[in-house]
């Protein structure tokens, strides 16, 4: 697994961007929601998945 790296929008009082990291993490967007999920996997099901972090659309930039 890989390093997910999310940039937010005006987190900080100064309305600088500011960047997270998730080591050994995968990430995705829930198409419905359009929720980035950051997340670890155990195993190949759904539920052995542990979420790490969910950002809603307006309060990030990007992800990679």
């Amino acid at each position: 697994m890989s390093t997910i790296r999310v940039t937010l929008r005006n987190v900080d009082d100064d309305g600088k961007m500011m960047t997270k990291r998730y080591k050994h993490a995968r990430a995705h967007i829930n198409p419905t929601t359009k929720v980035l999920q950051v997340y670890r996997s155990d195993g190949p099901s759904l539920d052995d998945q542990e979420i790490l972090a969910e950002f809603q659309p307006e309060t990030y930039v990007c992800w990679e």
